[in-house]
């Protein structure tokens, strides 16, 4: 029975809330520039944690709590469902027929009719003393239920701010790392270009642009692989916090 009111209360609350849950965009990383890359600012984390509770984990445990705290109200209530009132009305035309007749004259029918109306009133008491003596434990026992369900609101609160912490230093490493790859790749590009000139020049021999060739693509392959490690921390990171990173 619970579990039916469970489900119809999360309807009625999905019907008439006014907050919409909608999916989390992710920002589009593959049309950023390499020096857009390095200029990437994270948001405060104060930030990422409030705007956590529209992520529909943190609002499913919410909705919970609110269902228990409708249920707390009606359990204190329900004390009124021992008494009961009735009544009716009723209103209209009623005829009445007779006949009428003597030793001198014939029968004869008169018929008359008349507006009336009418009503009842009535009160009734009915008080199972299991529910009595059970009334103050039946509220109680919802305290503790709507407790549970605040508890479990805030152990998935905590859980998401754990995965944020982590998510956030991860890519607060993964930025500084990448901007050393990124002038580490700018060196060896640099490297390159002046073997290439002094290859041309003949001042070194092919073996010798080779390796710096080879230093050029070690230091592209780290460079993209970093990149690549700091997107995906930043796309997890904007799902769980529901906060855009780059800024359109």
């Amino acid at each position: 029975m619970k579990q039916f009111i469970y489900h119809f209360l999360g309807l009625l609350l999905l019907f008439t809330s006014t907050t919409h849950v909608a999916a989390q965009e992710v920002s589009d990383y593959s049309r950023l520039s390499d020096d857009e890359y390095n200029k990437i600012d994270l948001p405060p984390l104060s930030v990422l944690f409030e705007n956590a509770k529209n992520s529909p984990i943190y609002e499913m445990a919410d909705v919970k709590a609110v269902i228990e705290r409708k249920l707390l109200r009606k359990e204190k209530w329900s004390f009124l469902g021992f008494f009961s009132l009735r009544g009716s009305y009723q209103y209209g035309m009623f005829g009445n027929e007779s006949t009428y007749t003597d030793v001198a004259l014939a029968p004869y029918l008169t018929y008359s009719t008349q507006a009336q109306n009418g009503y009842t009133v009535g009160a009734g008491v009915s008080i199972p003393l299991d529910d009595l003596f059970d009334l103050k434990g039946r509220v109680s026992r919802q305290r503790l239920t709507l407790r549970t369900a605040e508890l479990e609101r805030e152990v998935k609160y905590d859980e998401i701010k754990k995965n944020i912490i982590e998510m956030y230093a991860t890519a607060t490493s993964q930025i500084k790392v990448l901007q050393m790859r990124s002038e580490s790749l700018v060196l060896a590009n640099v490297q390159y270009e002046i073997s290439e000139k002094n290859f041309a020049n003949g001042t070194i021999e092919s073996t010798d642009l080779a390796v710096d060739k080879e230093r050029q693509s070690q230091a592209r392959e780290a460079y993209e692989k970093s990149k690549f490690e700091l997107t995906k921390s930043l796309m997890i990171l904007e799902v769980i916090a529901r906060t855009p990173i780059i800024r359109k």
